[in-house]
C-alpha cells in the first residue's frame, strides 16, 4: 500500500468542518491525516472494511449516497451496507477527490495524567499501572456521556492545499 507524502495532525484546534456540531469533551482529540497508513491502520483497529455506494470500474452502485460528501466510506462489522472496494480503489479514490481523514479518538496523555493521578492516589504503590490505566480509560468514557469517539470520523475535500 503506497503512501502518500502528505499528512497533518491538528490537536490544538477545532477544524472547520466540525464547526457546529456537538461541543467536544476534554480527553477526546481530532487528528486529520492523509496518510494512507494511518488511515489503513485505524480501519483495521476498528474492524472497518473500505466500501463505497457509488458505481465504479469495479461494480455497480449499491446505495445513493447523497450527502455531498465523499465517494468512499467504511462498512463495519454488522453494518455493510455499502459495496466492499479494494484498498487500492479506495486509496484511488481518495487521492483522485483530494481528500482528507479526520477522525476523533481519546487523548493517550489525558489518559496518562489521570492513570498517573490515580498511582498518586494509591500512595504510588507499583504494580498496579495497567488498572490505572483502564480505569482512566473508563473515567474518561463515562465523562464523555459513554460515547466513544474511536468510531467517529469524515472523509471531506482536503481544503489545507
Amino acid at each position: 500500500m503506497a503512501s502518500t507524502l502528505r499528512a497533518v495532525h491538528l490537536t490544538e484546534q477545532d477544524l472547520a468542518l466540525i464547526t457546529g456540531q456537538r461541543h467536544r469533551p476534554n480527553g477526546v482529540r481530532v487528528v486529520a491525516t492523509t496518510d494512507h497508513d494511518e488511515i489503513a491502520a485505524w480501519a483495521i483497529r476498528h474492524r472497518a472494511e473500505p466500501a463505497t455506494g457509488e458505481a465504479t470500474a469495479s461494480g455497480m452502485a449499491t446505495l445513493d449516497v447523497n450527502d455531498g460528501g465523499a465517494p468512499i466510506r467504511f462498512n463495519f462489522p454488522g453494518y455493510a451496507r455499502l459495496r466492499q472496494i479494494s484498498w487500492q480503489e479506495w486509496f484511488d479514490s481518495f487521492e483522485h477527490h483530494d481528500l482528507l481523514f479526520v477522525y476523533e479518538e481519546f487523548d493517550g496523555d489525558e489518559i496518562a495524567s489521570r492513570a498517573y493521578a490515580r498511582w498518586q492516589g494509591r500512595g504510588s504503590d507499583h504494580g498496579l499501572d495497567r488498572e490505572d490505566w483502564f480505569q482512566a480509560e473508563l473515567e474518561l468514557r463515562r465523562q464523555t456521556g459513554g460515547d466513544d469517539p474511536a468510531v467517529r470520523y469524515w472523509i471531506v475535500k482536503n481544503k489545507l492545499n
